[in-house]
């Protein structure tokens, strides 16, 4: 005669491992296919106005500021 308490105990063991497999997989797969978080506006803010700050210091011209920022601008837009 086997001890069923046991083997149930075993097989709990083994349902729960295989459930954290699959949830574990599940999770690997969706952070793989699906799409990053998308850029939001702020980040976009956040560079055009450190552009901003460079020009007010002098560390880069008018000229650089607008080829820069037209870079951000392109960069975040889809």
């Amino acid at each position: 005669m086997m001890p069923t308490d046991a083997m149930s105990w075993l097989m709990w063991v083994i349902v729960a491992r295989l459930l954290a497999l699959l949830w574990a997989s599940a999770l690997l797969l969706a952070c793989t296919v699906l799409p990053g978080r998308p850029r939001r506006a702020r980040d976009e803010n956040e560079a055009i106005g450190e552009l901003s700050l460079r020009l007010a210091r002098g560390e880069i011209t008018a000229n650089e500021f607008e080829q820069q920022r037209q870079l951000v601008l392109t960069a975040f837009r889809p």
